[in-house]
């Protein structure tokens, strides 16, 4: 038995209630409550409070219980829903296959164990309920009873001997009722506190359960897209496999995030590093394109590096510029290595708000540890699926920094939804069709939005090159400090001298 099905067991078997009735006196004693006051109220006092602090309990806990037993109900079909599944598998072979159905097992073994603490959960509420709709009517059998005793205690007599036998009666009835009516609250505050401490030690468990849960189904997707594309042909599974790992982007766990230390780099990777410490001044938009190649090639297809500098401007202000790493790993084979993968690439055009990509999530790390406290300034530069993680950011109304410019080049991002306030620098080769996979590239852009078209190579692939893209925004700058006599506009909150500078890097 696992600890799941041990707890499910102690809640279900209403141990924890420690005897406590089900059903109370009958009637509806709570109705039949008199107003009660003067003299008779400090010995009901206690009482009182008990029922109105148990009057709308019953209520409140029938409606939980009402919603767990709906949620059980819903559970109990899902394994053989998944037994189904997988059987329709059975004809079908190939190691994707094999690992398809191995899923489906795990899978159901999860929901079995769902059905089984949630049916638990439910029947324990309900037990809990019916405790205290009875310990309520007891209560209110109490005050009842006690009035009645008020009633005889201020009745009419003239012997003070029979008032004063009255007035013993009734304190003595009282204290009987408040001992006795005491008992049983502290006792289902008791049983409560027993039911609570064991739903406290499932919530790890259902955690885990869940966790899992999203492992395997994000294990799963892009092999069934895959597999319900079989019918439009090698385009639909092609398609089917590629949004299967946009989707499974999402529902992965996050990887750790570390700062890179240089001595484990290969020697084309340390030497991007070497030349990313020797950067101390970001002048010009060139220079922030520039470092998009060496974040690019510190970490490869093998890993996810994200370079994060700290600058102060001509204005004594400082800032961050968080370099981020394009498409490196095309994942033609296992799913490995870098975050910035073929899978996040698509998964961050669909520009989900409720979730975020392994990558954007490593992004958020990064910047954390740099030690980048919230609401700071920063700029946001990338190159290809770089760019499209600074849109990204920066159009996302949760980011907790304050961003004070994007620079991006070969990327697709005029369907972000970029504040007005923002200004962004988008570079773009006509050559390039990077750009303009997003259907926008020749479009009218916002106010904020500064899309620069430059010549480039005439090969597409020597288009989108990042050093490439240096090389030609340089050429601009200059270009446009001789026509218009000063630098391209906003560039004093984009560069500054680098006062602090590191690196961090994760992989699948």
């Amino acid at each position: 038995m696992n600890a799941a099905s041990g707890i499910s067991a102690e809640l279900s078997g209403g141990s924890w209630a420690g005897g406590l009735p089900t059903n109370g006196p009958g009637g509806d004693y709570c109705a039949q409550i008199p107003g009660i006051a003067g003299v008779v109220l400090q010995f009901v006092q206690p009482l009182r409070e008990w029922f109105d602090e148990l009057v709308g309990n019953p209520a409140a806990s029938a409606s939980v219980a009402a919603a767990w037993e709906d949620a059980s109900r819903s559970l109990v079909g899902i394994p053989d829903t998944v037994q189904q599944a997988r059987s329709s598998l059975a004809e079908l072979d190939g190691r994707s296959v094999r690992a398809l159905r191995e899923r489906h097992e795990d899978l159901h073994r999860i929901a079995l164990d769902a059905a089984e603490w949630t049916a638990a959960t439910a029947a324990a509420l309900r037990l809990a309920s019916r405790i205290v709709e009875a310990t309520r009517s007891y209560v209110c059998d109490a005050l009842v009873q006690l009035s009645q005793f008020s009633d005889q205690l201020f009745s009419f007599s003239l012997n003070p001997f029979e008032i004063a036998d009255r007035v013993e009666d009734f304190a003595r009835a009282a204290y009987d009722l408040i001992e006795a009516t005491g008992r049983l609250v502290i006792d289902l505050l008791e049983a409560l506190f027993a039911l609570g401490a064991l739903l406290q030690k499932l919530l790890p468990i259902v955690a885990e359960g869940l966790s899992e849960l999203r492992q395997i189904i994000a294990q799963m997707l892009p092999m069934a897209n895959a597999l319900a594309g079989i019918p439009f042909g090698a385009l639909g599974v092609g398609v089917g496999l590629v949004l299967g790992g946009a989707a499974q982007n999402f529902l992965q766990n996050s990887s750790d995030v570390e700062e890179l230390d240089p001595e484990t780099l290969n020697e084309d990777a340390r030497k991007a590093w070497d030349k990313s410490q020797k950067v101390t001044h970001l002048s010009s938009l060139s220079d922030l394109v520039s470092v998009n190649g060496t974040t690019d090639a510190m970490g490869a297809a093998d890993s996810t590096v994200i370079d994060v500098k700290k600058i102060r401007g001509a204005d004594g202000v400082e800032r961050w510029v968080v370099s981020l790493p394009s498409t490196q790993d095309w994942q033609l084979g296992p799913d490995a290595g870098a975050l910035n993968d073929r899978d996040s690439n698509v998964a961050l055009m669909a520009d989900n708000p409720l979730l975020r990509t392994a990558y954007e999530r490593a992004v958020l790390e990064a910047m954390s540890d740099a030690g980048i406290p919230p609401g700071s300034d920063v700029v946001l530069t990338g190159f290809s699926q770089g760019g499209i993680m600074a849109a990204n950011l920066a159009a996302d109304r949760t980011f907790p920094y304050n961003t004070v410019g994007v620079v991006t080049n070969g990327s697709p991002v005029d369907s972000f939804d970029i504040p007005r306030n923002i200004p962004v620098y988008a570079f773009q080769h006509v050559t390039d069709i990077v750009p303009t996979l997003d259907g926008n590239a020749y479009d009218e852009t916002a106010p904020n939005v500064h899309r620069v078209l430059m010549s480039g190579p005439l090969s597409p692939i020597a288009a989108h090159d990042n050093q490439n893209y240096a090389d030609s925004v340089a050429a601009w700058e200059k270009q446009y400090a001789e026509t218009h006599g000063t630098p391209p506009p906003g560039l004093d909150m984009l560069t500054g001298e680098v006062v602090d500078h590191s690196v961090f890097t994760t992989h699948e």
